[in-house]
């Protein structure tokens, strides 16, 4: 898979579903799948459960709202972009590519997790 591919919007579906629903299943399973068919297994689940999180309508959480609306602008960058995982054939590479959309996944968790950020008075 090339350098080049851009994997921030799949990584930041998955932060959807951590910093919305709390759980780091995906995250976690992705990180470590030993082979490219899992990967993507886990990838199907993932986006089905953010489908379902879509249906609801609702979220507690407005930056992920926000990720949300710009993200389904954008489903067609992550429909690439499994394509190219799915073409992957050697395990560093899957490996390299899991890890990298996992910890990105987490880094925007974070950053959404943050609901409101309340300036202390004076600075």
């Amino acid at each position: 898979m090339s350098a080049s591919i851009n994997v921030d919007d799949l990584s930041k579906l998955l932060a959807v579903l951590v910093a919305e629903q709390g759980s780091y299943t995906y995250v976690d399973k992705l990180g470590y799948a030993p082979s490219t068919d899992l990967a993507i297994f886990y990838l199907k689940e993932a986006l089905r459960d953010y489908h379902s999180l879509l249906r609801k309508g609702s979220f507690e959480n407005q930056v992920v709202r926000a990720v949300i609306l710009d993200l389904n602008k954008r489903l067609d960058k992550i429909n690439y972009v499994l394509s190219k995982i799915a073409e992957i054939r050697d395990r560093s590479e899957l490996r390299r590519i899991t890890s990298l959309i996992s910890s990105k996944a987490l880094a925007y968790a974070a950053k959404y997790s943050v609901k409101e950020v309340k300036e202390e008075e004076g600075e």
